[in-house]
């Protein structure tokens, strides 16, 4: 097996405001990614839209659990540190 790669693609201190833009679009990116999938394989009646639905419901749900917390660190008055590594590996 090849070593995957690894990228930093957030990695810093920011306010609850900030945080919240940054991680609610990246979020909200892959739904419309996963909204874009369903369409075409349903315009082109073919494929099997579970996998991307079920995605869209976790990611749904991954927004609003990240909003709660962001809530609290605002109301707070918290500072935050947000970590996000991308991994690529082969596959074979």
């Amino acid at each position: 097996m090849k070593k995957p790669h690894t990228f930093k693609l957030i990695d810093g201190k920011f306010s609850p405001v900030e945080a919240r833009k940054i991680l609610i679009e990246l979020i909200q990116n892959k739904i419309n990614f996963h909204s874009r999938q369903i369409h075409m394989m349903e315009e082109h009646n073919e494929g099997n839209t579970a996998h991307s639905k079920s995605r869209i419901a976790r990611l749904k749900k991954t927004s609003e659990n990240l909003k709660k917390i962001l809530i609290k660190a605002d109301n707070s008055g918290t500072r935050l540190k947000v970590k996000g590594i991308i991994e690529i590996e082969f596959l074979d």
